[in-house]
């Protein structure tokens, strides 16, 4: 007789719970293959990514905790930046902790893909929890799918992906999960944790605090038992708020005002709108129409506060723009862009999932009782707000897709339940059909968008890759590397080529897309658009040595195009000035010369 325990087999409870790791796990491997080229190079996706890794080793070698300036741009002075140090956090632990056994290179690569797919599995979780809160299991497990597949999210935290766009899109679906937490004092703190947090890395998170802070001041106009969780999340907030603003500032009682990250006068917001609200929450007034007066008064009080305090920042982030900056960078940013600026079928694609999300939330509303269709309401309140965002800024479409989650898995999993029951094939398989438009919705914008748009002979060459492959192939980190061969100096270069010119060389840059080094970027621009012996004189001023750049270059083309008769204007059309040295080229087809 077998005398050793029985170890109980794990409940059906516990293998069903597992599933959406197993999925998570087998959807972060087939990222981690497919992003293997950006691992190995730390080329990441995008210029943020390559300067994020030089901010990254900055630190790392010693660059204090309160100091964020990139002291290779912009030099002397170096180019002060807005973003935080909490983002390298997580990153620099990582790095630090596997150094010793692997070295800093492969740590620098671990950290990188293992940060992205941490937030990523963290938002899939929290977005099927919330469907299994608004469903079942089951629903929860299609929201896990659906998370995974959808472009958006997936472009946003996958391998090498080590900017703060993913912290954005974590702290907006953790803020979102606790909407549904029964427990209010719980939820408020975690709430305004996430709301403070997601400020604190960007202010474009500021429109859907707001709603947050709406929607919670609404119940509570209308339900006073609402009060606890909203002074919970005021203090909570509040207080995360101070604590992150004083830990990152190097003097926070003098600290510069700026219009696109947390400073001094949205501090003075917070507290007069507290100090408004706490009492009154506290006071328990009865009546409704003194708590809905005690609302307008915080919301009166604290905008007229900012009003007074930092009116150059109603005119938004990028309000104190240099103008030249603005007419040649700024309204070329098409992530920054409202929907109508964006090319038609990458519009489609993204924009697919927000609205599926809201067909099926309007779907919903006549399958569902009435406790679960407040919380239906309520979740469906979040995706149209966020995908209204999406219409205004197109980089917000990240948050409203994964908003919209919840809602799509729900009517799978409702849609599922009735295929099965349904005899007659024909309806089956338009069954079938409509629910993988659902689970797929980008994919099935893509093939729409291929169908529809109407290409013009240029865009049917763009469509071919000639002229994008060239300046792509141009602009990548191994071809941008082989500058590093040339004496250490310092470079005037495309804004998308200065981070990666950092990342691999030692060579400094003047300038690249990072908008408060406003005094760099103008200098850049007036270089090559001024004529050719302004120019020579901007370059000793400066004390530039290289010029570099890419043929077929976007930035380099509008500069050409626009003032023909600039630097690169003349240089487009072979006329280039005696004192510009022509060297080599380097890479694959980049264009340099050596200031005389």
């Amino acid at each position: 007789m077998n005398t050793e325990a029985v170890k109980p087999a794990p409940s059906k409870e516990k293998r069903a719970a597992l599933k959406p790791v197993y999925i998570f796990v087998i959807a972060a491997l087939i990222l981690t293959w497919n992003s293997w080229s950006q691992i190995i190079t730390f080329a990441g996706w995008d210029p943020d990514d390559q300067l994020r890794m030089v901010q990254l080793r900055d630190f790392l070698a010693g660059q204090s905790w309160f100091d964020v300036t990139q002291y290779r741009m912009n030099a002397p002075a170096g180019a002060p930046m807005h973003w935080s140090r909490m983002v390298e956090l997580p990153l620099a632990a990582i790095v630090l902790i596997f150094t010793p056994f692997v070295g800093q290179t492969i740590a620098e690569m671990i950290a990188g893909t293992v940060v992205p797919l941490l937030l990523f599995g963290g938002v899939a979780f929290m977005l099927s929890r919330i469907a299994t809160r608004l469903g079942s299991a089951q629903a929860g497990m299609i929201a896990m799918l659906i998370a995974i597949l959808t472009p958006a999210l997936m472009m946003q935290m996958r391998p090498m992906r080590i900017d703060h766009h993913g912290w954005q899109i974590f702290f907006s679906v953790l803020a979102l999960s606790t909407m549904f937490w029964s427990e209010k004092r719980k939820a408020g703190i975690t709430l305004g944790f996430a709301l403070a947090c997601w400020l604190h890395i960007s202010l474009e998170g500021l429109p859907l605090t707001a709603a947050f802070f709406v929607l919670l001041g609404w119940r509570w106009i209308v339900e006073k038992a609402q009060g606890e969780r909203l002074v919970w999340t005021i203090t909570s907030f509040s207080t995360f708020t101070f604590l992150l603003f004083g830990l990152t500032q190097y003097r926070p009682f003098a600290a510069d005002i700026y219009c696109d990250t947390v400073s001094p006068p949205h501090l003075a917001t917070i507290i007069v709108a507290s100090l408004i609200m706490l009492p009154a929450i506290i006071l328990k007034p009865q009546q409704r129409w003194l708590r809905a007066f005690a609302v307008i008064i915080a919301g009166a009080a604290s905008a007229a506060i900012f009003v007074w305090t930092a009116p150059s920042c109603l005119r938004g982030a990028f309000g104190e723009l240099d103008p030249l900056v603005r007419d040649y960078w700024y309204v070329n940013i098409n992530e920054g862009l409202p929907i109508w600026h964006q090319e038609f079928k990458l519009a489609l694609v993204f924009l697919a999932t927000p609205f599926c999300g809201i067909a099926a939330a309007i779907a919903l509303f006549r399958n569902c009782n009435n406790r679960d269709n407040a919380e239906i309401r309520m979740a469906a309140f979040f995706l149209v707000y966020a995908a209204i965002l999406s219409l205004l800024v197109m980089r917000t479409v990240a948050v409203a897709s994964a908003f919209a989650v919840p809602m799509i898995a729900l009517w799978l999993n409702h849609l599922f339940s009735v295929y099965r029951s349904e005899m007659i094939p024909a309806k089956r398989i338009g069954y079938v059909v409509l629910m993988l438009l659902l689970l797929l919705p980008g994919v099935a914008a893509d093939r729409v968008g291929r169908l529809t748009t109407v290409f013009s002979s240029t865009e049917e060459a763009e469509e071919t890759g000639e002229p994008d492959s060239i300046a792509e192939n141009c602009e990548s980190v191994s071809s941008v590397g082989s500058l590093r061969q040339l004496p250490a100096g310092y470079f005037i270069a495309p804004f998308d080529i200065g981070p990666a010119i950092l990342l691999t060389t030692p060579h400094k840059v003047l300038a690249s897309s990072h908008h408060r080094n406003k005094e760099g970027m103008h200098d850049q621009i007036a270089f090559f658009i001024s004529d050719p012996a302004k120019a020579r004189q901007l370059a000793r001023l400066r004390g530039i040595t290289y010029v570099a750049t890419c043929l077929g270059e976007a930035e380099m083309d509008l500069y050409a195009r626009k003032k023909p008769d600039g630097l690169w204007g003349q240089i487009a059309k072979g006329k280039t000035p005696d004192w510009l040295e022509p060297l080599p080229d380097m890479g694959k087809g980049i264009k340099v010369w050596r200031v005389r």
